[in-house]
């Protein structure tokens, strides 16, 4: 089975870079139901990356959740830290949040979809190692994602819960 040119591999992680790109690069409203939407997005790109992976060179199911394990559990601070700096205001309408921009969640995106492909390609004969490096680094962008999410919609309750007596008192 021939193995697809390495600008077909890195074609769609370009695509999903340059949206986000474009999503977290300026100031932002979103809904609490739509910030939800990209992680899952994110989520449904690495299963199939993950199984594409799998067909081509199979690895032991150990090393892919080991990896995903890893990978996520190093995401988790990155994006705790994350969500932590970032700017969260309500806006008027309920259910609806200002999120500041976020330089920092392209570069960490870039860098982990780059080191992905750099192994893919610099591994030639990319073995299970290679995969679940991959897979590490698919799983870390996942959790910083997921996790500085978790703290922005903490920082938004806790901003409405600030406003909340100001509203009641007027």
């Amino acid at each position: 089975m021939a193995a697809s040119p390495w600008w077909a591999q890195l074609l769609p992680l370009v695509v999903v870079v340059a949206l986000l790109a474009v999503r977290f690069v300026r100031p932002q409203r979103i809904s609490v139901t739509r910030m939800w939407i990209g992680p899952l997005m994110l989520i449904a790109l690495t299963a199939f990356a993950i199984y594409a992976t799998e067909r081509l060179e199979p690895a032991p199911v150990w090393e892919i959740a080991t990896a995903l394990l890893v990978g996520g559990a190093a995401g988790i601070p990155f994006g705790i830290l994350r969500g932590m700096h970032t700017d969260v205001r309500p806006t008027d309408r309920p259910g609806v949040m200002y999120l500041g921009s976020s330089w920092v969640t392209i570069a960490i995106f870039l860098a982990a979809f780059a080191l992905r492909s750099g192994v893919r390609i610099l591994m030639p004969h990319r073995g299970s190692l290679s995969t679940s490096i991959g897979d590490a680094l698919l799983a870390f962008a996942i959790a910083f994602i997921a996790s500085s999410y978790v703290v922005i919609y903490r920082k938004y309750e806790a901003e409405l819960l600030q406003q909340s007596p100001a509203v009641g008192a007027g």
